[in-house]
């Protein structure tokens, strides 16, 4: 090879320098491949929830079939005086927290003006009516806007009338100049 055979070989364009590959956005899942795997799932969890139920059920019988009625009405009563207990300790604290939540309603609608009572939805639960108050009253829908006056009055206060006759004479001089100013 000559000179200008290796000066051109040389010369010869070199591939751009490849630039590092932006990492990849993070692995989304479809939509459809989600919903098969949960579809699934949800089967699988009947099937478990039906199996658990026959084997108490077939467990049950098994228990019949062997005399023991008298277990198992023991254990049914004893469930059912439990979930009666159960129900009547909820059921009480959910009537206390209804009386609280409706005495926060009336004192929130007491500080309300009556013009704007019959913008509260008559249709909702008190929880949702307290809600929709605290968050009418977040964004400013019953603020009442209190009048500054402009300026100063026109009508100058009266000031205290005094018994001239019983004050010094350098006591009136001080009234008549502080008048003046």
């Amino acid at each position: 090879m000559t000179e200008e055979t290796q000066v051109q070989e040389t010369q010869q364009p070199t591939a751009p320098e490849a630039k590092p590959e932006p990492t990849p956005p993070e692995h989304l899942i479809p939509k459809t491949r989600f919903d098969e795997i949960n579809t699934k799932y949800k089967d699988v969890q009947a099937q478990l929830e039906e199996l658990l139920a026959e084997r108490d059920q077939r467990a049950k019988q098994a228990k019949e079939q062997q005399g023991k009625f008298e277990e198992l009405y023991k254990t049914t009563a004893d469930e059912l005086t439990k979930t009666k207990d159960g129900f009547k300790t909820v059921n009480g604290r959910v009537q206390q927290l209804e009386s609280v939540i409706n005495g926060l309603l009336e004192a929130k609608l007491e500080g309300i003006p009556k013009d704007f009572h019959d913008l509260v939805p008559g249709n909702l639960t008190p929880e949702a009516k307290l809600e929709w108050l605290t968050a009418a009253e977040k964004k400013g829908l019953f603020g009442t806007k209190q009048e500054q006056p402009v300026g100063q009055a026109t009508n100058p206060t009266q000031a205290k009338t005094t018994d001239l006759n019983q004050l010094s004479s350098i006591q009136l001089l001080k009234m008549g100049y502080a008048q003046r100013a």
